[in-house]
């Protein structure tokens, strides 16, 4: 009988070390674009095309399963944008901000995805985020600037909500790339470094990004 419990014990562990966990964690490095929409710089694509500008960042997530992944992204970028592309009233004015975001992520696969799913070798998934950006505007000192505008010189410190869609392909057992379309709403409205009193919509973040991902296995 003494030996009873130590076998059943033996036996559990057996059971739980060959039960195959489908959880990782990820860490994906992304290069990519990034767009402004705003106070003046409109959604018109050709423009954008113009203006596009470099943005690079990480993301870290821990995935529960075959679907669901719960991390964060930190990115780092600058914006562009000329008053001529969009003929606005902000005649003559050129944008030129850089920014630093950081956010919560949660990401689900369309497919299930990881390192049994043999079959699924790739799948679509969407994400959503929330945080904070950081971001500082240089100015144009030698043209005249409309008088319903308020500077917002230095550091600016505004919420983001956003998200987007992406393709994830694999191509080792520990390696995928991804391809992402991202948009993020800036309601502080202060991306340009300054604002207009009567302006209600939000800033935009908005881009591409393709990423490299290396995966975890927590078994």
């Amino acid at each position: 009988m003494r030996f009873l419990l130590p076998v059943a014990l033996l036996a559990l562990s057996t059971s739980a070390f060959a039960q195959r966990s489908l959880q990782s964690l990820n860490l994906n490095i992304h290069v990519g674009s990034s767009s402004h929409v705003g106070d003046f710089a409109t959604g018109d694509i050709n423009a954008m095309l113009q203006e596009v500008r470099p943005a690079l960042g990480a993301e870290f997530s821990f995935y529960t399963g075959s679907r669901w992944g719960f991390g964060a992204e930190a990115d780092y970028g600058t914006l562009y944008a000329d008053n001529a592309n969009h003929k606005g009233s902000f005649t003559g004015v050129e944008l030129n901000t850089k920014y630093v975001s950081s956010a919560a992520r949660i990401t689900y696969h369309l497919l299930p995805y990881g390192k049994y799913w043999k079959r699924n070798g790739a799948t679509p998934y969407i994400f959503g985020t929330t945080g904070i950006v950081m971001s500082q505007s240089s100015y144009m000192e030698d043209i005249a600037y409309p008088t319903n505008i308020t500077f917002d010189p230095g550091t600016n410190i505004s919420a983001t909500l956003g998200g987007g869609l992406g393709f994830k392909m694999r191509h080792t057992e520990h390696l995928s790339s991804t391809v992402e379309w991202y948009t993020t709403a800036v309601p502080g409205d202060e991306l340009e470094g300054w604002h207009t009193a009567d302006d209600a919509t939000w800033d935009r973040l908005t881009g591409l990004r393709l990423g490299l991902i290396y995966s975890f296995y927590t078994w």
